[in-house]
C-alpha cells in the first residue's frame, strides 16, 4: 500500500501516510512534494502541542520532521514506498528557532542510494530562515 496520496485541498502537494499512531498524532498532516530536480519539500502546520516553554516549536517536534522527511522526501523521489523502512542514524543541528505562526518545511536530497540504504541530508526551514540542519541513513525494508 502506497504512503503517497494526493491531498486536493494543498494542490501540487502528497499527503504522506504511514500506519502508527505516532506519526498521525504527532506530526498530523504531514505533505511532501518535489521542490526541485533531486529535492523534496515536506510540509507541517505546527499545531498547540508542537510548542516550547518559549513559545516556539519544540526540539523534539523538529527531530521527529527530520525522520519522517527522510522517508516521505526520498519515497517521492525515487518513487518507493518507504514507510516500513527503519532509521539507521540521524544527525540533526539546530540553528535557528521554530515559529508557531507559520508551516515548518524540510528539504532533502539523496546523496548515495545502493540496494538497502539511503543517504541523505537537508534542512528544516521556515520561508528563508534555517531552523536546523540533518543528515539521516534509513534502510530499505519491504513491507
Amino acid at each position: 500500500m502506497s504512503s503517497l496520496h494526493p491531498a486536493p485541498e494543498h494542490p501540487g502537494w502528497h499527503e504522506w501516510r504511514v500506519p502508527g499512531a505516532f506519526n498521525r498524532e504527532v506530526i498530523g498532516t504531514l505533505l511532501v512534494r518535489e521542490d526541485s530536480p533531486g529535492v523534496a519539500r515536506t510540509r507541517i502546520f505546527p499545531a498547540a502541542q508542537m510548542g516550547n516553554v518559549h513559545g516556539m516549536i519544540h526540539g523534539g517536534m523538529i527531530t521527529a520532521l527530520v525522520d519522517a522527511t527522510l522517508f516521505a522526501g526520498p519515497g517521492l523521489l525515487t518513487g518507493q514506498d518507504l514507510g516500513a523502512s527503519v532509521t539507521v542514524e540521524l544527525s540533526v543541528q539546530f540553528i535557528g528557532a521554530g515559529s508557531m505562526d507559520e508551516p515548518l518545511d524540510g528539504l532533502v536530497s539523496i546523496l548515495r542510494e545502493t540496494g538497502r540504504m539511503i543517504f541523505c541530508q537537508g534542512r528544516i526551514a521556515q520561508g528563508d530562515n534555517t531552523v536546523a540542519g540533518f543528515s539521516g541513513i534509513i534502510r530499505k525494508i519491504t513491507a
